[in-house]
């Protein structure tokens, strides 16, 4: 796997994404921290409602990110986005009301939008072989989930000496340190080539949304993105309440508990280069989503006939974070094979757009049945919600 970092450009990438992960990663743990600081219980609808935010200012501006990129150079493209990224996140150390932290959340989250789908939809064109296309995912993923674990310890550590708000500090520091390393790459690989079509504004604009609607495919991806976030939400949204609020345990038990998350989509990547060998990207997909419903039903049912104990779920969370990353990983192998590498770049977008769709209703849904509900009848809810997808999925997949 660790072969594909012999190709310069894409080592010098991988690298450059691993600081903004790690700072990312920061400060997912401090606004955690800080929302239920300032709303106590409330924290799940305080936290459901930022993540709407973030996915409405991707499903909006995503799409014209990938309409537009073209147009620029792109390293200035992506240096820029990382700096607007890096003083946004400096800001979040002052915040003390609920409407600042909305307010520079939105900038940071703008800036994401239009770097996001820029930077994945140059790793197809670096690889031209799909094993190394499948590497590279895996890497990548691998590489996510280290630094999910490592922003996690850090912040652990941190958090022993140090008050959450110094966290941000991390956050400004790696989105700077992105933006420093992608100021030394060259990027020949996204140059135009005398093949490809330069389409206008608008016709970039719909490029990959019509994509997906005329590939079955893609179509499949659609409604494993809906089991993607249906999952995700549960684990991004409601493990707070579950750790402080249902188990009454410390900050660090959190970072604890997401720590086992990270470690289960590790130990899923490094498998999936071999998996590939024997399944295709639908069954390993359709397999981790079907584990990840399965994990959700079995700790809702210990939740209403035991007690609730700490290591119950971490190991629930352990089994949920191997199976999506089975579900996550290979998406991008499907874009790959049935598109074109002069589309890549509106339909990676397109699906940052679509994918993030489906995150802008399941956050908000996650947070208020939690809120409301409780953990069982969330964890069930949204079990069902990810075996109808699969079942749709499926037979697209097939078709």
């Amino acid at each position: 796997m660790l072969s594909v970092l012999s190709e310069k450009s894409f080592r010098n990438l991988f690298f450059a994404q691993n600081f903004s992960l790690l700072g990312s990663g920061l400060a997912t743990i401090a606004i955690s921290l800080l929302a239920f600081d300032l709303t106590g219980q409330n924290a799940a609808l305080i936290l459901s409602g930022l993540f709407t935010i973030k996915m409405l200012v991707y499903v909006i501006f995503s799409p014209f990110a990938g309409a537009i990129a073209d147009k620029f150079d792109t390293k200035k493209y992506l240096i820029i986005q990382d700096v607007i990224r890096a003083i946004a996140a400096f800001g979040l150390i002052f915040v003390s009301e609920i409407w600042h932290l909305y307010i520079i959340i939105v900038l940071i989250y703008l800036s994401t939008a239009a770097f996001t789908p820029i930077y994945q939809s140059a790793i197809p064109k670096i690889f031209k072989d799909e094993t190394d296309y499948t590497k590279a995912l895996s890497l990548f993923r691998i590489a996510q989930d280290m630094e999910n674990i490592l922003s996690y310890a850090l912040a652990t550590l941190l958090l022993l000496f140090l008050n959450y708000n110094l966290l941000f500090v991390g956050t400004f520091i790696g989105y700077f340190v992105s933006a420093l390393l992608i100021s030394g790459i060259i990027f020949p690989f996204l140059s135009k080539t005398s093949g490809e079509k330069e389409n206008n504004f608008s016709t970039n604009l719909t490029l990959g949304i019509k994509r997906y609607l005329s590939i079955s495919e893609l179509r499949g991806l659609m409604f494993l993105n809906l089991a993607v976030s249906a999952g995700g939400s549960m684990i991004l949204v409601n493990t707070i309440i579950l750790v402080r609020l249902s188990l009454e345990l410390s900050e660090i038990a959190f970072s604890i508990t997401m720590l086992l998350f990270g470690a289960g989509c590790i130990f899923a990547a490094i498998i999936i280069p071999h998996l590939s060998k024997e399944m295709t990207a639908s069954r390993i997909m359709l397999a981790g989503s079907n584990l990840l419903s399965i994990i959700f039903v079995a700790l809702a049912f210990w939740l209403i006939l035991f007690d609730f104990i700490w290591f119950v779920l971490l190991l629930a969370w352990f089994i949920s974070g191997f199976g999506y990353t089975l579900l996550l990983t290979p998406m991008g192998r499907v874009i790959r094979m049935v598109s074109s590498v002069d589309e890549f770049s509106q339909v990676y977008s397109a699906q940052f757009s679509l994918s993030h769709l489906c995150w802008l209703f399941m956050y908000p849904l996650s947070g208020y049945l939690m809120t409301i509900s409780g953990g069982p009848f969330t964890l069930l809810t949204l079990a069902l919600l990810m075996v109808c997808s699969n079942i749709i999925a499926a037979w697209h997949f097939r078709r």
